[in-house]
């Protein structure tokens, strides 16, 4: 029999013009935990279909999830059609999970590169496509931030506009074409200098050694500043909005800080199933921060 390695696994998996296909993974869970957001976040901008159980009550909880309550630290529960149960499991867990967990193939890369965000992406087939032995270090899901966005309007060859999930989709698969290596669910977190190549080292202590290094590891938000800021991310506090969340937010105000073309999309996804949606911003208009289109 075939063993499908992690980028036929992918590939698989990968497929967002495809019709509608049965969820992959249930998550049970309640609204407002953190580390259910962050599943869901990544399955979403992954394009593996899932469905989110939420658990309104200790009962549910335990009818559904099999958990003693709703604050149960087992929480998260992700079931998949083999049977397999995770308990609160780590992206890296889902991951390999899915397949998509690999180690470095090669014992020295042409070309190491970190994040695969558009830039990332752009240089790897680039580099690929000439022949270079290439690996692309990701610590979460292909696309980066412009993965979540639900359309991009101003992306050079695509005039009726992309989103995000798709055009990261087409990079990965013309990346993948190429030859690039894709090394998802990895974080560097050190660099060192030897003769002649550079050598990054991720956070399990792995080594990539590689004669040029691309850091594109994209930008930061700029958090508020607001006390237990920490403490509310992925429960009540989100930086980004994913179309996925809007339903979740049916009946509840929902308030928007910020004025750009990721605010005014967010605004469109959460006004059909919000109570009121609110924007804040420094200027008296968004003419002056919001593309016209």
């Amino acid at each position: 029999m075939h063993e499908p390695d992690s980028t036929e696994a992918l590939a698989d998996f990968r497929t967002p013009s495809s019709p509608a296909r049965p969820a992959l993974v249930k998550i049970y869970g309640r609204l407002g935990n953190a580390a259910a957001w962050a599943i869901r976040d990544f399955l979403h901008r992954s394009d593996v279909p899932f469905e989110w159980i939420p658990l309104p009550s200790d009962d549910s909880a335990r009818s559904e999830a099999q958990v003693d309550h709703l604050h149960d630290a087992r929480l998260p529960v992700c079931l998949f059609p083999d049977g397999t149960r995770m308990e609160c499991p780590t992206i890296r867990q889902i991951t390999e999970k899915l397949g998509w967990f690999r180690n470095p193939s090669r014992s020295e890369y042409d070309l190491a590169i970190y994040g695969a965000g558009p830039a990332g992406l752009s240089a790897a087939v680039y580099a690929a496509a000439d022949g270079l032995s290439t690996v692309l270090v990701e610590r979460l899901t292909v696309g980066g931030q412009a993965g979540s966005s639900s359309k991009i309007e101003n992306y050079l060859g695509f005039p009726q506009g992309i989103s995000g999930m798709e055009l990261a989709e087409r990079a990965r698969e013309q990346a993948c074409k190429f030859g690039v290596e894709i090394l998802l669910a990895r974080e560097g977190v050190r660099a060192e200098l030897e003769p002649g190549r550079g050598v990054g080292v991720l956070e399990d202590g792995t080594r990539i050694v590689a004669r040029a290094t691309i850091c594109a590891t994209g930008v930061a938000y700029r958090r508020l500043g607001l006390p237990n800021e920490e403490q509310l991310m992925g429960s009540g506090l989100y930086y980004g909005a994913g179309a996925s969340e809007a339903p979740l937010a049916r009946g509840q105000p929902v308030f928007i800080v910020g004025g750009g073309n990721s605010a005014g999309q967010a605004a469109l996804h959460f006004a059909p199933h919000a109570s009121r949606v609110s924007m804040v911003i420094r200027d008296a208009s968004l003419r002056s921060t919001l593309s016209r289109y």
